[in-house]
């Protein structure tokens, strides 16, 4: 039951964002988070807030890209002719990975260029 009552949260913030000028996101934002502390909801507040903006990409046609290296780089350069205006782009660093780069998209698909899955699939 609380998996569908963070889902309803989700929703209902993305609809209020998506309606709301930009000026007035930040009041909303605030409104909201008070909302979810009188509800018992605040320690979901971070999971309310991912999904929520996943419901948004997703209605704008858009995509969250997350790019994970064993180092530091700049990710938007890296990918740059590979994605569009509205996408959300985000760099981590895994050292797990060894080398290359593991490029994941919405959460859902993957594409794995490292040198760890690489070696994984040799032994």
């Amino acid at each position: 039951m609380m998996k569908n009552k963070v889902k309803i949260y989700a929703a209902a913030l993305a609809e209020l964002i998506m309606e709301t000028k930009p000026a007035s996101q930040k009041k909303i934002a605030d409104n909201f988070f008070k909302l979810i502390v009188k509800n018992n909801y605040a320690a979901k507040a971070g999971e309310i807030v991912a999904l929520a903006e996943d419901i948004i990409l997703k209605k704008k046609g858009n995509k969250k890209i997350i790019l994970q290296t064993a180092r530091k780089i700049d990710g938007k350069r890296v990918i740059k002719s590979f994605i569009k205006e509205g996408d959300v782009v985000e760099s981590e660093i895994n050292p797990e990975i060894i080398a290359g780069i593991k490029v994941i998209i919405n959460n859902e698909k993957q594409l794995d260029f490292s040198l760890k899955n690489k070696l994984d699939k040799i032994f």
